[in-house]
């Protein structure tokens, strides 16, 4: 999304251009001035002041706590609503098996706020919560305005503050940890999700569609396919041959060991040695001898058989994953 799309968004929310401009220029620029936003939108005073307060009580923008006389862009506040709301017909209805997804580390965003968020999701009793760091992705609205120099990401001392954060509370709230960003009560993890980060099969129907099979024949591992994403190709195809997969992927052995470390380790519980060597017919150090490199810095352990992040590699878990993929 680019900006003038953006900004069109925002005034179908109910935002004029200039108050669309302002709080885009502060989502970008984390903390500024009025002086700053005058600066951006080429209004003088008092109207940038106008402005600021209408963001304001529309709860678009706030005040920053740390430093005053700076103003900082904040989440809608009826994207909020709308959540909450959405949350209560849930409650209402008696689902009582249901997650949420909570994104943190957002550009400008301190742990204070994070801490309130945690407790407003806190309060609907799901039992499974899946917290993200936001990272800047390749393709998407926010990956665009990193690469532009538009949008700066916390520090990584910052991220890991709120990792430890959401960890703590999520846990004191009976959320245990079983995967980097998964949360869930006794019984309650994703066994769809579970069953991908150690390796499983799956077979997915329908337009775009992926599936997996593992194997072990004439040198390959495994074999990825998807189907024509499309829904009238996808039926056309159907209807001509009775397949409609567009792409597959003979998976060899390196790859699949990478995959193999790089989704098992995800999870709390690590990897079974046995199971590794009983796939592989050789041990994780003999694939990747930095393994050791990594145990020795705490990064890594083997416990009952297992290896595993430690809690400090956990947090560190992303610049690891590289080596395997």
């Amino acid at each position: 999304m680019r900006e003038e799309e953006a900004s069109r968004a925002l005034e179908a929310l109910g935002l004029t251009g200039k108050e669309a401009s302002a709080y885009l220029g502060l989502l970008r620029n984390g903390v500024s001035t009025a002086q700053e936003v005058s600066r951006l939108l080429g209004v003088q005073y008092p109207a940038v002041y106008r402005i600021l307060e209408s963001l304001e009580s529309k709860g678009w923008i706030e005040v920053s706590q740390e430093r005053p006389n700076r103003y900082r862009a904040r989440a809608p506040r009826i994207v909020a609503e709308e959540a909450r709301q959405a949350l209560k017909v849930v409650r209402k209805a008696g689902f009582d098996n249901f997650s949420l997804d909570l994104m943190y580390a957002n550009p400008s965003q301190t742990s204070y706020e994070l801490g309130a968020d945690l407790d407003g999701a806190l309060t609907f009793r799901s039992p499974h919560l899946s917290a993200y760091n936001l990272t800047f992705e390749e393709g998407t609205p926010f990956g665009h305005e990193y690469r532009s120099g538009r949008m700066k990401p916390l520090s990584e001392d910052e991220e890991i503050t709120m990792a430890e954060l959401v960890e703590r509370k999520l846990k004191e709230a009976g959320l245990q940890r079983y995967e980097i960003s998964n949360y869930a009560r006794p019984g309650f993890h994703s066994r769809h999700n579970v069953n991908y980060w150690r390796g499983g099969d799956y077979l997915g129907l329908g337009a775009g569609a992926h599936s997996y099979h593992r194997m072990k024949t004439d040198g390959a591992m495994g074999q990825r396919w998807s189907n024509e994403k499309n829904p009238g190709r996808y039926m056309a195809l159907g209807m001509e041959s009775g397949v409609a997969v567009v792409d597959r992927e003979i998976i060899d052995e390196t790859k699949a060991v990478g995959e193999f470390l790089f989704l098992g380790l995800r999870m709390t519980e690590g990897i079974s040695n046995d199971e590794f060597c009983a796939r592989f017919s050789k041990s994780p150090v003999d694939f990747y001898p930095q393994i050791r490199t990594w145990s020795d810095e705490g990064l890594m352990e083997e416990r009952d058989g297992r290896l595993l992040f430690t809690r400090k590699g956990l947090l560190l878990a992303n610049s690891i994953f590289v080596q395997f993929v």
